[in-house]
């Protein structure tokens, strides 16, 4: 019987990551162009907003913890 569950292998965890990458740059485009159509219908900023505004804050601090853990002094294997 096929295991359902396996661990990923790299060229999986890479494929894995750029469709992830992928999804998150359409999403935030298809929210800005909606956010921007509304404000041009209605004056105002819809629920949306905060939506695109929060996945931004969640990506680019994800990025920025993780890059400096990664990169913290001592973790180097050179010594």
């Amino acid at each position: 019987m096929k295991k359902i569950l396996t661990k990923a292998d790299e060229m999986e965890m890479a494929v894995n990551y750029k469709a992830a990458r992928n999804t998150y740059v359409f999403l935030e485009a298809a929210l800005a162009v909606y956010c921007l159509i509304y404000r041009l219908k209605t004056g105002e900023l819809p629920w949306a907003w905060l939506i695109f505004i929060g996945s931004g804050l969640v990506f680019w601090g994800t990025k920025w913890i993780e890059t400096k853990h990664l990169t913290a002094p001592g973790d180097s294997d050179e010594e």
